[in-house]
């Protein structure tokens, strides 16, 4: 489930314009996680694999990469 997007980040991506795409749930638990709410609650999907391939196409030749994030991205069963 994609809980959140950072349509644009220099940051993620060292070097590159890309976006963030952050998923829900992590079985991890640190202590210091940046992202607790995205394991502690239940956010809502912002939007399906359809809507995503549509935004990616859009910024293709702006866009140089994705970067996953959560939560934990490798608990997505479809990742």
């Amino acid at each position: 489930k994609i809980v959140g997007l950072q349509k644009l980040t220099l940051l993620d991506y060292p070097q590159h314009t890309a976006c963030t795409l952050f998923t829900q749930g992590c079985n991890l638990r640190c202590p210091f996680c940046h992202n607790a709410l995205l394991v502690t609650e239940k956010p809502q999907p912002i939007m399906n694999d359809e809507e995503l391939l549509k935004f990616l196409k859009k910024r293709k030749g702006i866009l140089e990469g994705v970067a996953i994030s959560g939560g934990e991205p490798l608990l997505q069963p479809d990742i």
